[in-house]
């Protein structure tokens, strides 16, 4: 039996623990809209990812970040590459723990469609700025006409990585929203029913 489902009914960590569990060799493919990731596993360990633009850990925790889409587990999907080496507990640490990060990102960058520029006068003096490489490299794609899906796209880190990045630079004053697009609210009552749906599918649902 294939192992496949959607990502609004099963979470991802779920489905990788089972992989876990089961010891499996194969490809974990997901798709959302045009965007393609795919999970390698070797004896149920992460082996290598990649994204349409990354690969890698990028890779892992852009994937990790989909909220909706198809998977399918392919035990017959194969790769030579062998990029990470991770134990599945630290794919899920990783995965709770952006969670929580990222709730408080949202309150600043609700959506990747926002536009961002550089401040022309920052509050801070321009000797007292002190950036690493990431965020200078994320900086540097700054220009008040891209998005940050666009930005996301052309330094080959993750969604998350811009997006932490992108907050710490817009707490610190040093970029600025000049176009803000306000998330549409879901309505409480289908996110009640889309939990108690994977509570009880469980991982038997996952199963077709």
């Amino acid at each position: 039996m294939a192992l496949q489902g959607n990502l609004e009914d099963f979470e991802l960590t779920d489905v990788i623990q089972l992989i876990q569990l089961g010891q499996k060799d194969g490809g974990l493919r997901i798709q959302v809209d045009d965007n393609v990731g795919v999970m390698y596993f070797k004896n149920g360990m992460v082996i290598h990812a990649n994204t349409n633009f990354l690969k890698g850990e990028p890779a892992i925790d852009s994937i990790l970040s989909w909220k909706k889409g198809r998977f399918v587990f392919n035990p017959s999907e194969e790769t030579l590459e062998h990029t990470v080496d991770l134990p599945i507990q630290q794919v899920v640490l990783e995965a709770a723990r952006r969670i929580d990060e990222l709730k408080k990102i949202q309150k600043l960058i609700p959506s990747f469609d926002i536009i961002v520029k550089i401040v022309e006068v920052p509050a801070v003096g321009v000797e007292k700025i002190n950036l690493k490489p990431k965020e200078w490299k994320v900086l540097s794609f700054v220009d008040g006409v891209r998005t940050i899906k666009e930005i996301t796209k052309r330094t080959s880190l993750s969604e998350f990585e811009v997006s932490k990045i992108l907050y710490g630079l817009l707490s610190s004053a040093l970029v600025k929203i000049v176009q803000k697009i306000e998330p549409v609210k879901p309505e409480q009552e289908k996110d009640t029913v889309k939990e108690k749906k994977k509570e009880e599918r469980g991982f038997f649902g996952l199963f077709k």
